[in-house]
């Protein structure tokens, strides 16, 4: 359904059902690699051939394009435009090719900045803004740049225009992720969606970093030719991280800032996701009109079993603090040497440019060495390009928001990963070998980012690092909320 002005009344009473819906409908799973786009996503990757862009000619006479987008989130890249150049390559490129598309149709691009200030209050602050602007029928906003899993009523009350009925819209084309895309389409319909327009997807893809000075002291060999040869694997991860936990002198694994002891893996409980997608099983399948639930079966047992047995509390192999206040930090106590380890999304390549010690990048580890595929799943916090379901110039939207994805894709995307990855970010030419690997793995669980089962995914994370899992008993509990979910979704993508 799209909201025209004959809606906005109705969609009144809708709106006091947002809050209640918020928490219930911020949900996440997995899917199929038919639901996910678990093949190669090497459009987006790189570009290997430019099919060329026509214009048609096109002359929108010097309308304004507002784009609602975040300030900044957690030192991903997110920025859309700026004020002129700067020496700095990659801003540069953001520069040039948003005043060439805006030459060649005539239109003027205006990025609407809103300050991120908080996880999630922010996110959901940034969803009620467009849903306001849509109520009141006030034209502020072209398109928005959303983390519609924080809410997703923003899509199933109908707040969003459909992107195939934008005109001028090329979503076959490279420039587009298709990864993510075909994830998130349903009945012949598409929401939200993604390009390299806009970078946070790629910077918010899940990997692990390692110390390499931690390796060397302990005489271990680095994984890359693991990764290479199809071995990286749960199993030899684990070994890794048994061989480098140490107690160096501390009477206990209870961390303390001035202690020795050394874990093996720094922990953010939302990256466990990763690691279990990257394993394989998957959460539901997609159907026609929906999803289907696939909480249960051996590789999920399977799977669930070897990350407790790693990353349980208990076992002095991982810590997993998201306070950034303290020194036992995640992403600090990798900085300090005192984690050999650390999930990661590729933005903390950046994050850690002054790390004393040289760090690696590896892909998250597949279930055993029979499993073809490495698998990279992109956040489900990221941002995705949406366009609100009431605005005054559909043609100039499509096709500038369409023009801008394919300058992006032919002239942006290439220095993202030149610049700010491989020349900024990583150390060595086997990191930049792996970022290659996971590049091509590159996948996303559409339940997930469609906000179904995300209450799911947190007990799961929750109950792997108490070393307690059960996937029967938490299949259980979970169901009932699940498929009201999917219902909910499968309503709003149906004809």
């Amino acid at each position: 359904m799209r909201l025209t002005n004959k809606h906005i009344l109705p969609a009144l009473a809708a709106l006091l059902l947002l809050s209640q819906t918020a928490c219930g409908s911020q949900t996440q799973t997995e899917g199929t690699a038919a639901v996910t786009g678990d093949a190669a996503a090497t459009e987006t990757a790189a570009v290997t051939e430019d099919p060329g862009y026509d214009y048609a000619g096109k002359d929108f006479g010097g309308a304004e394009l507002n784009i609602l987008n975040f300030d900044s989130f957690y030192n991903a890249y997110v920025y859309l435009d700026f004020e002129g150049t700067s020496g700095e390559m990659l801003d540069d490129a953001v520069y040039n090719r948003n005043r060439r598309v805006e030459e060649a149709l005539n239109f003027k691009l205006s990025e609407v900045k809103y300050q991120y200030n908080g996880w999630q209050d922010s996110q959901e602050a940034l969803i009620d803004t467009v849903t306001k602007s849509v109520m009141a029928a006030d034209y502020a906003y072209d398109a928005a740049y959303l983390p519609v899993a924080f809410k997703s009523s923003v899509i199933t009350d109908g707040y969003l225009y459909d992107m195939y009925e934008l005109p001028g819209m090329q979503l076959d084309q490279p420039w587009w992720d298709h990864y993510i895309n075909d994830a998130l389409e349903l009945n012949g319909h598409l929401y939200a969606a993604s390009s390299p327009l806009h970078l946070q997807t790629l910077d918010m893809s899940d990997v692990l970093l390692f110390n390499e000075k931690m390796f060397t002291n302990m005489g271990m060999d680095f994984p890359y030719q693991l990764v290479r040869d199809g071995k990286w694997t749960l199993d030899k991860f684990h070994e890794y991280i048994a061989a480098l936990t140490q107690l160096n002198g501390d009477s206990s694994f209870t961390f303390t800032s001035t202690g020795n002891s050394v874990y093996g893996v720094a922990v953010h409980p939302d990256l466990i996701f990763a690691m279990t997608y990257s394993a394989g099983p998957r959460l539901a399948e997609k159907t026609d009109t929906g999803f289907r639930l696939t909480l249960e079966g051996e590789r999920w047992y399977n799977v669930a079993d070897k990350l407790a047995n790693m990353l349980h509390r208990e076992s002095g192999y991982a810590l997993d603090n998201t306070d950034d206040e303290t020194d036992s930090y995640y992403t600090k106590l990798f900085r300090l040497g005192r984690a050999a380890f650390v999930t990661a999304e590729i933005k903390m390549t950046m994050e850690l440019r002054d790390m004393e010690d040289t760090f690696g990048l590896l892909p998250m580890p597949k279930y055993d060495e029979a499993q073809e595929d490495y698998y990279t799943v992109t956040g489900y916090s990221t941002a995705l390009l949406t366009v609100p379901s009431v605005i005054e110039n559909p043609e100039m939207v499509g096709w500038a928001l369409d023009a801008l994805s394919y300058d992006s894709w032919k002239s942006v995307l290439p220095i993202y990963y030149d610049v700010r990855l491989e020349q900024k970010g990583l150390r060595n030419e086997d990191s930049i070998a792996m970022l290659d690997i996971v590049r091509s793995s590159l996948a996303a669980e559409p339940t997930l980012m469609l906000g179904i089962a995300y209450n799911y995914v947190s007990a799961m994370d929750d109950a792997i690092l108490n070393g307690n899992v059960n996937i029967a008993s938490l299949a259980a509990s979970h169901t009932k909320n699940l498929e009201k979910n999917i219902q909910l979704v499968a309503d709003a993508f149906a004809d």
